[in-house]
C-alpha cells in the first residue's frame, strides 16, 4: 500500500507540481526512511496512520544521531508536502505535521570566486584542451559565470534557445518557469560557432544525449580547483559568483532576483553580505579614526 501511494505521490510531484528529479528523489527517500522507522516501532504503524508524537520522536532520534538541522528540515518539508497530498486525495483529514516547525539553522554565506580569479581562469588558454571537449568545457564555465543559470537549466538548453541577435538565452527554471537571461556579446559570438542543429542539446555526449549532472559537476570542479579560492568547486559556486559580482558592481537586487529566477527577494538577499564587506573595507580605508 505504502509503495503504491509513494509512487503516486512521486508522479504528482513530477507531472503536476513540476518538481526537479533531485527534489523528488530526496522526498521519496525521506518518506521511505520514515516508513521503515515506523515499521520497527512497537506497535508498528505506517505513513498513513502515523501520529504527530511518533513523528516528533523520529525527528528527535535523528537529531541525537547527529543529523544536521538542514537535512531534518528537508524531511519535514517532504512530510508537509506528502500529507497535503493525502488530504487532497481525501485519504486523511488532518496532517500530523501541521504544527511542526523547522529547526533553526545557521545561515551560511555563499562561497564565490572573485572576479580577478575567474578572469584569470577563463583567459588561461593552456587550461583548456585544443579540441571539442576543451571548447565545450570552456563554454560551460562561461555560461555559468556569464548568466548565473543553474546546472539543470544548462543541461536542458537547446541550440534554438539562443537568440544571437539580442544576445539572450531562454531557460526553464524551477517549476518549469521560463525566463530570458542576457549574456555578453563575446560569449554570444563564441556560442554561434559552437552550436549545431537547432533542436539538439547545446551540450551533448558523443551519442547525442544531453550531459548529465555528475559530469557537469566534474567538469566545473576540475577547473575551479585551479583557482584555489573556494572549498566548494561546484556549478552553484559559479552561480554565487555571478550574483556576487553583479551586486558588488552596483546591480539592483531586484534585477539580480529576476536574472537568477528566484521566486522571492529573500532568497537573493543573502548576497548583500558582499556589499557590507565592501562598505567595511571602504570605511577602514577612508575614515581617519577607523
Amino acid at each position: 500500500m505504502a509503495e503504491i501511494i509513494l509512487q503516486e505521490f512521486s508522479d504528482y510531484l513530477e507531472y503536476e507540481r513540476r518538481y526537479s528529479p533531485h527534489t523528488i528523489k530526496g522526498y521519496i527517500t525521506d518518506l521511505e526512511i520514515l516508513g521503515n522507522y515506523l515499521q520497527q516501532q512497537t506497535p508498528p504503524t505506517g505513513l498513513i496512520t502515523v501520529g504527530v508524537r511518533q513523528i516528533r520522536h523520529w525527528l528527535v532520534e535523528l537529531k541525537t544521531q547527529g543529523i544536521e538541522s538542514t537535512s531534518i528540515n528537508r524531511k519535514i518539508s517532504a512530510m508537509r508536502c506528502f500529507y497535503k497530498y493525502l488530504i487532497k486525495k481525501e485519504i486523511i483529514k488532518i496532517s500530523p505535521v501541521s504544527k511542526l516547525e523547522n529547526l533553526k539553522t545557521p545561515r551560511r554565506l555563499p562561497e564565490f570566486v572573485p572576479d580577478t580569479a575567474m578572469n584569470q581562469l577563463l583567459d588561461n588558454e593552456e587550461l583548456f584542451q585544443n579540441d571539442k571537449n576543451g571548447e565545450r568545457n570552456r563554454m560551460i564555465l562561461e555560461l555559468f559565470y556569464n548568466t548565473g543559470i543553474r546546472s539543470s537549466e544548462l543541461i536542458n538548453i537547446k541550440c534554438r534557445d539562443i537568440d544571437f541577435i539580442n544576445c539572450t538565452l531562454t531557460v526553464k527554471g524551477k517549476g518549469n518557469k521560463t525566463r530570458i537571461v542576457p549574456m555578453s556579446e563575446t560569449l554570444c559570438s563564441r556560442l554561434r560557432k559552437f552550436v549545431s542543429i537547432s533542436d539538439a542539446p547545446l551540450f551533448k555526449l558523443s551519442n547525442g544525449e544531453p550531459l548529465y549532472p555528475r559530469l557537469v559537476y566534474k567538469i566545473v570542479h576540475q577547473y575551479l580547483e585551479q583557482t584555489q579560492t573556494v572549498s566548494k568547486n561546484s556549478p552553484h559556486t559559479l552561480r554565487h559568483s555571478f550574483a556576487t559580482g553583479m551586486l558588488n558592481n552596483g546591480a539592483d537586487l531586484n534585477a539580480i532576483k529576476e536574472l537568477l529566477g528566484h521566486a522571492n527577494l529573500s532568497a537573493t538577499q543573502i548576497y548583500t553580505h558582499v556589499t557590507y564587506d565592501k562598505l567595511k573595507q571602504v570605511y577602514k580605508q577612508a575614515h581617519p579614526r577607523a
